[in-house]
């Protein structure tokens, strides 16, 4: 399945990535976002492999990936990355 990002994941990627930068180095901000979007590639070739949040409505899933977590959610054929948020943030309340 193809992945897409909607622009609120966008965002978040690319803070996780100047943030990525300012912290760690820009050599390991770029392994780190490399990462990132295989596992958005592995996500889409898997889309049930994530937990599923069916008391959200509607239902997502999320995948943990280094300190972030992927919420995303399949539509037809193709996953749509909602966000990517870090894993100590309750992302629940902001879906």
């Amino acid at each position: 399945m193809p992945y897409s990002l909607t622009p609120e994941a966008t965002h978040d990627v690319v803070d996780v990535y100047v943030q990525g930068v300012m912290m760690f180095g820009q050599a390991q901000a770029e392994t780190y976002h490399a990462r990132l979007e295989a596992t958005f590639a592995m996500l889409g070739d898997n889309p049930g492999m994530a937990r599923e949040y069916a008391e959200i409505d509607p239902p997502v899933r999320a995948h943990p990936y280094g300190s972030h977590i992927i919420i995303y959610k399949t539509d037809g054929e193709d996953i749509i990355i909602l966000a990517v948020r870090h894993s100590r943030e309750n992302w629940q309340e902001d879906l």
